[in-house]
């Protein structure tokens, strides 16, 4: 029963949703509207939008240095970055997991316990959800939120009746309580084994606070990214006064594709998310006049190219940097992964 359970969760579930969001999607796309427009791929501003990408998990790849070096850890830039990309490949496994267990392979002789290391890649990884939902619901325009409230409603759907800045309390607020839950754990251990009685890593407050506002810089650069792929698609539409809203509608899909913790890296969470927004922002910019099935469908095109262009950049930067990785550092990952599947298994 453990088995079958194991497998509907890995698999089957997967599978199934990833099934519906590839019938949605060829739906969208297959509407005649969409090929008559002006619809013609831009290198020139697609190279860039990749790079863009990389420069975004640049920036949360350097938090989370320093919260190895936060935690006595003696790592390099470079180290903790190539740890940081490689990890990244983690993502698609179901229940992302690997991540954290790519990390302990990547960087088992840094000067801290691999309890610490876990614990960082966790800390890491709630901070980046919690400040793309800061950035995500503090930039959202209210026509937007007005928008996507009516197009839920036409499809029998709705959003909660709450202020929509109520909506950043459970997301932006999980990494900070998890410096109290920390240190809950700690007292309770010395409080049943003594004062000399092991900790656990902790991470400070002020650390997931600068953590909140450093990775918002990434957030911003990530929408930089998104307006760029929309730029090559569809020549004159991106201008600066759509940037802000882009920033927002980025963190807001990739904070729900990062909930759906049972879909490898997020796959047809966000990127429905991504389309649905997207649809609401270009409505709302092209008024009524054009055809909503093109609408739908350049928003669904957009969301498409976006995760071609950020999956093949983290395979290639991934790539390239396990290639060139020390031999005992990639020894490591293999014995941590093969670890991790026996036990799942």
């Amino acid at each position: 029963m453990r088995r079958f359970g194991h497998f509907l969760w890995k698999y089957a579930f997967p599978i199934f949703v990833a099934g519906f969001v590839a019938l949605y999607f060829y739906r969208k796309l297959s509407q005649p509207e969409l090929w008559s427009a002006n619809l013609v791929p831009r290198p020139e501003w697609l190279i860039p939008a990749a790079l863009a990408y990389l420069v975004a998990y640049t920036v949360w790849g350097r938090y989370y240095v320093t919260l190895l070096r936060d935690q006595g850890a003696h790592v390099a830039t470079a180290t903790g970055l190539r740890a940081y990309f490689i990890s990244q490949m983690g993502k698609y496994v179901p229940g992302k997991v690997l991540v954290i267990v790519i990390r302990i392979g990547m960087l088992g002789n840094i000067g801290i316990s691999r309890t610490a290391v876990g614990i960082t890649a966790m800390y890491e990884s709630l901070v980046w959800a919690g400040s793309g939902a800061l950035v995500g619901i503090l930039l959202l325009p209210p026509s937007l939120w007005e928008g996507l409230r009516a197009e839920l409603q036409a499809r029998g759907g709705d959003l909660p009746d709450v202020h929509r800045y109520w909506l950043i309390l459970p997301l932006a607020a999980a990494s900070i309580g998890l410096v109290g839950l920390n240190r809950f754990v700690n007292r309770v251990n010395r409080w049943r084994k003594g004062k000399h009685a092991a900790q656990l890593p902790r991470v400070k407050l002020h650390m997931v606070l600068l953590g909140l506002a450093y990775d918002s810089i990434g957030w911003l650069i990530l929408g930089a990214s998104l307006l760029l792929v929309l730029g090559g698609l569809q020549p004159g539409w991106p201008t600066f006064d759509e940037y802000w809203n882009l920033v927002s509608i980025g963190g807001i899909a990739y904070v729900l594709g990062f909930a759906a913790f049972f879909m490898p890296a997020g796959v047809g969470v966000r990127d429905m998310a991504l389309q649905l927004l997207l649809a609401v922002e270009m409505k709302a910019r092209i008024g009524p006049g054009e055809s909503a099935a093109a609408i739908d469908g350049l928003a669904a095109m957009v969301a498409v190219m976006f995760r071609l262009i950020g999956t093949a950049s983290e395979l290639i930067m991934a790539g390239v940097m396990y290639r060139f990785a020390p031999a005992a550092a990639r020894a490591a990952v293999r014995a941590e992964v093969a670890a991790a599947e026996s036990v799942n298994a």
